[in-house]
């Protein structure tokens, strides 16, 4: 792959990319408290639609209600009316930073909080939103959350190395997969920070501290198929391309890896002497054939 152009604006790291309401647009949040809107192909012509004074870590954006949703360091969510571009409502239910949103079936809403624990919500007409119950899962951060293709099962990836995995009915846990936890004689850090569900196989992955990815299959017990030694530093992100055929993998080593989705045999690395970032990359979005990839250096780099 080669690097197209890079977004720039961001006066502070982009933690978080996430997927535009109009075709081929995309949201970044940053540590600049800047939620800015870009246009493909325009990499000078960002239009900010916010800015909520503190780091964003997750950005959501819910069409059918006509609202975006912005998590911060704070444990924070913001929810912001995209017609007008302001902030309407303010709930302050996580402690610490809110590292992820997922839209659940049935109008409901889970988020990963640094503070340990998940919080559920309903969606109602008119853009309201409840907040249904809090689940306290660990001590240590919830990095990432991952939902099956049917919508039956939530992977949470913990800080204390566990991957946990709930039913959605109600949110009862069934496995806890010991995915990245302290290995016998292994001097390698300890926690998951990345989980993904494989969009055509019965495969779900997970990456940790270690800079291991590793797959599991999604029966009943969730048996370890890999491990694979994929960076030399945390994995941030795990996306899959539309076309199922390939993904990508973002990771404080400051590379981001292409790989076959199928074979998980690596295809490239983006990494400063391919023209990628000179710090951690933190996040990877695809955008058909494109890949967008966010850095700590403030950059994001478009790649063919």
């Amino acid at each position: 792959m080669r690097p197209l152009h890079p977004y720039t604006g961001h006066k502070g790291p982009v933690y978080h990319l996430a997927p535009g309401v109009e075709a081929g647009t995309f949201f970044s949040g940053s540590g600049d408290g800047k939620l800015v809107r870009w246009h493909p192909g325009l990499p000078d012509a960002g239009e900010l639609l916010v800015n909520v004074t503190h780091a964003i870590f997750s950005v959501l954006a819910l069409p059918q209600e006509g609202l975006l949703l912005i998590g911060t360091e704070g444990g924070a969510l913001h929810v912001v009316d995209l017609a007008v571009r302001r902030e309407v409502r303010r709930f302050d239910v996580h402690r610490k930073g809110l590292f992820r949103i997922m839209r659940l079936p049935g109008n409901r809403l889970a988020c990963a909080g640094g503070d340990g624990s998940m919080s559920i919500w309903t969606l109602g007409g008119e853009g309201r939103m409840e907040h249904l119950r809090t689940i306290p899962i660990v001590e240590e951060k919830l990095r990432d959350l991952a939902l099956s293709a049917d919508g039956s099962l939530l992977a949470v990836a913990c800080g204390d190395g566990t991957v946990r995995i709930f039913e959605t009915a109600d949110f009862n846990e069934t496995v806890t997969l010991d995915a990245h936890s302290a290995r016998p004689g292994s001097e390698l850090p300890v926690g998951a920070t990345s989980v993904a569900f494989h969009p055509t196989k019965p495969v779900l992955l997970s990456g940790g501290r270690d800079g291991h990815l590793r797959l599991w299959r999604t029966d009943p017990g969730f048996a370890a198929l890999h491990a694979i030694p994929a960076h030399r530093g945390s994995i941030y992100r795990i996306a899959f391309a539309p076309d199922g055929v390939r993904m990508a993998t973002a990771s404080r080593d400051k590379s981001a890896m292409v790989w076959g989705a199928n074979t998980m045999d690596p295809l490239a690395r983006l990494d400063r002497m391919a023209g990628g970032h000179t710090h951690s990359v933190n996040d990877v979005l695809w955008q058909g054939n494109v890949l967008l990839t966010a850095g700590d250096d403030r950059r994001i780099i478009a790649w063919q």
